[in-house]
Order: C-alpha cells, then structure tokens, then sequence
C-alpha cells in the first residue's frame, strides 16, 4: 500500500477561483505552487456523505492527460503527466501524477453541480473547499467571481476554519489566509443571495437565517444568543409532540408581538422603499445607534471606528495625511495620523486602553463609547503624538484580543444609549422557561429606523449628493453609516477638482480616504492578531476577519494530499 500525506511534501502558494455560474454551478480552478519530495500522486476526496445534491464533473490538470483507468500501484514516472477518477465505497476521489521531485506548480479545474440551494428567504453557496489541507499549505488565497456583481448590499459572505480575511474587492470576494493550513483547519465558505439571484433547480428545507445562525455557532462570529433554532432543540430535547412544538412557537410569538419587536431589515427597506430623507439624524454619539445600524445591516464596529476617525478631524483634534507616490492611486496611499496637543492630552490621563479592556471582561461600561476609541488612539501614537501606518497595523495586530472585547461591549452600550434616549425599550420574558429577548422601538425609534433607511435612499440614487451642499462632512460620515461609504468613495475618486463642490474638494479627498486608509490598515492589524467580536463586519456577513471553528453542516470537506 502507499503511504499516506507525506509531510515531506507541501503547498508553498495556492490560488483557488471560485466562480459562480448563473445556473448556479460553481467552477474551481485551484494554482498549487507545491515543493514535492515524496509519492507518487496527489488527490482529492469528495465522499457522497458529504456531497448532498452536489456532483463533481469536468475534472482535468491543465497539460496533463486523462488516464481512464486509474493504476494506483503505478509508479511515479508512469503516473506523470496524467490526471484521473478512482471510484471509492464512499465516494471519488480525484488524483494526478506528482511528476519529478522539487517545485510543481499544478492547474486543477473542476466543476460542482448544484452547489447553490433555494432556501426560504434566498439562495445560498454552503461549501468546504478543502481539498488539500493534508498538505501544509501557506500563501491561501480564494477568489470569488461572477456574472453577478458580489458587492451587492444584499449578498452576504462569510469564511470559517481559519484566521484570515475575507473581503471585498472589484470583480468580487477574496479571502486570505493569515496562517499556514493544515488538517486542522477548513475552508468553508458561506454566502447568501436574494432570492432568483442564480438559475438553480435544488431546494432545502430551513431559512437563510438559520443556516446562518448554525454556521455561526462556535465561530469568532458566535454571540451565544438564543436562536429559533436552538429554542427548537430545547423543546425537542423534552421529546414532546409536535402539537406542543406549535404551542410553543404560537405562544412565543404572541408573547413578542404583546412586548413589541422591531422588525426585520428587509421589512424596513421594503416600508420605505421610494422614500427619500435628505438629512440624516441629528446625533452625535455613532455607537449609541450602533445596535440599530447593525439590525439594518448598514454598518458594524469597524465602520463607527472610522465615522469617528471624521469626527476627531472635524474637531481639529487630528490629521491625516496620505502619502501617495506620483499617479498612484488614492486607495493606494499610505495614511499618517498626528495627534495635535498630544503630550498635553496625555497628562489628563490616567488609565490605558488595556486597562479599560480588561475591566469590561467583568464590567458593563461606565460613561459613552468613543473615549474608549479615542484612548486606544492614543496608546498607539509615539512620543509625538505621531501614529504611522506600520506601527497602527503592528499595535492593532498585537492587541486585537483586548480590541475584541471592547468591541463587544459596543450594542450592549448602544442599547443602555437607546433606552435612556427613549428609542427603544430592552427586556427578557419566558415562554416554558425558556428566556428571549425584547426589542420594542417606541414612536421615536421608528421614526430613526425609517429616518436611516430613507436616507440611505437618498444618498443610493445619487452619491452626488455628498457635497450638494456646505454639510458635505456630516453627508460623508453618514454615508459610512448607513452603508453607502463604498459607492460615495467610488464617486469621489472619479471627481476633479473642477468637478462638484470645487472648494471642499481637497477637503472631501483627504477627509474620506485618510480615513478610509487608516481603518483600513487597522483592521488588517486586527485580523492578523485573531480579532473577533459579533458586532464586527465579518460576523454580519460584510466582510473582514475569520478565524476558526463553525461552518458546521456545509457540504464537501474531504480534504486532500499527497501519497
């Protein structure tokens, strides 16, 4: 027999496409640069257990020839150059010749039938794209394409099984590993999609929001709330009958609906379709709204942080400026911050931000949101008050973990904020024991949730409007919030200074991208420091970091080597 996963061998680069095709097919093209100095072949396994309605066709290495016949007691220069199918009591495997010892580089292409499923709600791509995690592999990079443009607002993503970031980008989705992979990890990846985004015929039971919430559970994504599916486990585990199962439900609902609830995302969208604000609400405090910005799926954590990056410029407490070589691009600039008063500021201080992070382990926060950020700043600056880009990534990296738990406090603070500005009113009630939050918005929190929704109308049909006016900083931050800070940016990279408001044009430039940058290098710190917090981006499904755990139910998974 041959030898198992000879960890001689490794993957030193790999570059996987995923592109999703509009009958809801998936094409995988995978690059492996590999370093091979043992066996004969490589392969792939797709065991049927694992495969659900999902079939793999098309299999082929670029340059190599299909072998019909697949010999595995065949030597190693008799298996070079050929690729084929071995047929196995669970499933197939898919394997090519390793060719001559040293560096390879392989072009493996396969297509997944039905991998995109109709569920209620929408359609999801729920799938491991571990083939190859018997090799260690680093330098993982997964794009994700389509027809279908993937920067929608209402297509969501997220990666499970190992620490990295998934994000997006022009064209679509990429995900980038932080860590050398190896069987302990996977490479899940989940996405939900409005409903007839993709032509496919295949159906499962349950909802977008459920999977989502399973995929979630024992992720950096997870916040140990009490989900429909889990209360569904509760009572099941009693083994009663399902006459009691619909008592329960029956009872639960009318019980939310007699406390009040706020309702979904899609229905406040839907309610205020056509309605436009021109204004957006007159409050300053961004992490007090942060649990209603979140509901409405506009922005998380990584977004308030870079709403108050603006604000401390419009304040003059700093600047930012961005380093640009000549025609680079301004995405492409490198931001420096400068604290003003710096040594004078830090003489009114007495704590530290990792002293602040490692009292909210045990304590609810005392007083608002932003000094919390704002001393995180600070502790990240030099002697000079000066915070270049290297030494923001390599702090944030550094102490993401404290990042996270700051992060976390952020909707509890938001609905202490809420409540005590009469928005919401925040409870628990029992049906049958079993405990479930209430989230009834009162007259003036839905006049907000209608207010953010109407205006992220207005600033949807025409970015323009940014800078329609001499309010073109307060449009700017609250474009980010409400989820429209791409398509502004977008607009304004494509403006000249004899274009739109041709004042505040330099202004406008540096007041979004310096910030934008800066963010942007911090969280690229967080992520490769482990961050993890339900209020962030990525938990949303909007993108950022990923780490280990969940992903459990998705099918494939089963992995591969070299033997």
């Amino acid at each position: 027999m041959l030898s198992m996963d000879a960890q001689a061998n490794e993957i030193t680069n790999m570059h996987m496409e995923v592109k999703i095709n509009p009958d809801g097919s998936v094409t995988v093209t995978e690059t492996r640069e590999a370093d091979m100095t043992e066996g004969t072949e490589n392969y792939m396994v797709f065991d049927d257990d694992d495969m659900g309605e999902v079939e793999v066709t098309d299999f082929s290495v670029e340059g190599f020839m299909e072998e019909e016949n697949w010999d595995m007691d065949a030597d190693l220069e008799e298996k070079a150059g050929r690729y084929g199918v071995i047929d196995t009591d669970d499933g197939k495997e898919l394997v090519w010749g390793i060719g001559d010892y040293g560096e390879q580089t392989y072009v493996v292409n396969y297509t997944l039938e039905n991998a995109v499923r109709n569920l209620e709600g929408g359609q999801s791509l729920y799938w491991n794209f571990d083939t190859f995690t018997g090799l260690p592999t680093d330098n993982f990079i997964m794009d994700v394409t389509s027809e279908v443009p993937l920067n929608d607002e209402d297509i969501r993503y997220w990666g499970f099984g190992f620490e990295g970031d998934i994000v997006a980008v022009e064209g679509g989705i990429r995900w980038t590993a932080g860590e050398t992979l190896t069987t302990d990890n996977d490479v899940v990846l989940l996405m939900h999609f409005p409903e007839g985004t993709f032509n496919t015929d295949v159906t499962d039971d349950g909802t977008l929001e459920e999977e989502a919430a399973a995929a979630r559970d024992g992720s950096i994504y997870d916040d140990n709330s009490l989900s429909g599916g889990t209360i569904a486990a509760i009572v099941g585990a009693f083994g009663v009958a399902l006459a009691a199962v619909i008592t329960f439900f029956t009872q639960y609902a009318r019980r939310q609906k007699q406390a009040g609830h706020v309702d979904s995302a899609h229905h406040i969208k839907r309610r205020n379709k056509g309605l436009e604000a021109k204004t957006p609400p007159d409050i300053e405090d961004f992490a007090g709204i942060a649990y209603v910005l979140r509901h409405l799926k506009m922005s998380y954590f990584e977004d308030i942080f870079q709403a108050y990056l603006m604000k401390w410029m419009e304040e003059g407490r700093i600047t930012i400026e961005v380093d640009r070589k000549e025609r680079q691009k301004l995405e492409e600039g490198t931001p420096k911050i400068i604290i003003h008063d710096y040594q004078e500021i830090m003489e009114g201080y007495s704590y530290s931000f990792m002293e602040v992070s490692e009292q909210l382990k045990d304590n609810d926060l005392e007083g608002s949101y932003e000094p919390l950020l704002w001393r995180m700043m600070l502790d990240t600056a030099d002697d000079e008050g000066v915070i270049e880009e290297k030494a923001l990534r390599k702090w944030s990296k550094k102490h993401a973990k404290a990042v996270g738990i700051v992060a976390d406090e952020l909707t509890e603070y938001s609905k202490r904020w809420l409540e005590a500005q009469g928005y919401f009113k925040f409870g628990k009630d029992k049906v049958w024991g079993v405990t479930f939050p209430i989230d009834a918005p009162k007259v003036k929190g839905q006049q907000l949730l209608d207010q953010l929704s109407q205006y992220k109308n207005y600033l949807k049909d025409e970015p323009g409007r940014v800078y329609a006016d001499d309010t073109y900083r307060t449009h700017i931050i609250w474009s980010l919030l409400v989820g429209e800070g791409d398509e502004v940016r977008k607009h304004l990279s494509k403006l000249t200074p004899d274009e739109g408001n041709q004042a505040a044009y330099p202004i406008m430039i540096h007041y979004y991208y310096g910030s934008h940058l800066t963010a942007q290098s911090w969280s690229k710190g967080l992520g490769q420091g482990g961050f993890s917090s339900v209020n962030s981006s990525a938990a949303s499904g909007g993108g950022g970091s990923t780490g280990m755990g969940g992903g459990a139910s998705a099918g494939g998974g089963g992995g591969g080597g070299a033997r």
